[in-house]
């Protein structure tokens, strides 16, 4: 009797360490996509983590310490404590993500930073909204993205003063470059994070 009661417990117990798994990989998956990182690959290129092991922490496979879960948290943006924010059933959604709230301490920083390189003036006329639509661009453009996919990702028009008023100041201060810098106007130029953007994100 003892070992059947035994066993059930081992089992509940392998049961709900599965869901915690199962859990914590939908919350990663989540606050990546709310961050604006369309893939786990653009995620870990920006973040300089192994492909294949982020792959393993979204998909529930591995068994991350304490340490590397809190780095995770700090690389989407997050506090320890959102850990416990874990939905309550698998396939429920994480309670009340904002993505503009996870963005919120970066976007201090990116204004703080222009401010630094451009000066007092010119950050007052640097909004929040700016600063927002440059940290999406950068966490886009991971892999190299045409005018016309970075406009529609902000949901913008494509047209040249659209993206030189919302990414001017991005390829200004070098957080953005062109894969093809000798020819500015070639029709099938595109953009890239520097490893400058990278430390913005």
């Amino acid at each position: 009797m003892r070992n059947e009661e035994s066993n059930s417990k081992e089992s509940n117990k392998e049961k709900r360490l599965l869901k915690f798994k199962k859990e914590l990989s939908e919350f990663f998956v989540k606050a990546r996509l709310e961050l604006g990182y369309k893939t786990k690959d653009d995620f870990s290129d920006a973040k300089n983590i192994v492909r294949s092991q982020y792959s393993h922490y979204e998909s529930g496979k591995a068994n991350p310490t304490i340490e590397t879960i809190f780095n995770l948290l700090n690389n989407l943006g997050l506090d320890y404590t959102d850990l416990f924010k874990l939905p309550v059933n698998s396939g429920k959604d994480c309670k009340e993500f904002d993505p503009d709230l996870l963005l919120e301490p970066i976007k201090e920083q990116v204004i703080e930073e222009v401010k630094r390189l451009k000066g007092n003036e010119f950050a007052s006329k640097f909004s929040s909204i700016n600063a927002i639509r440059i940290l999406k661009t950068l966490t886009f453009c991971i892999k190299p993205k045409s005018k016309k996919e970075i406009l529609g990702n902000l949901g913008l028009k494509n047209t040249t003063n659209n993206f030189k008023r919302t990414i001017g100041i991005a390829l200004e201060l070098n957080w953005l470059q062109l894969t093809d810098p000798i020819s500015p106007n070639n029709p099938h130029q595109k953009y890239f994070t520097s490893e400058k953007g990278k430390k913005i994100i």
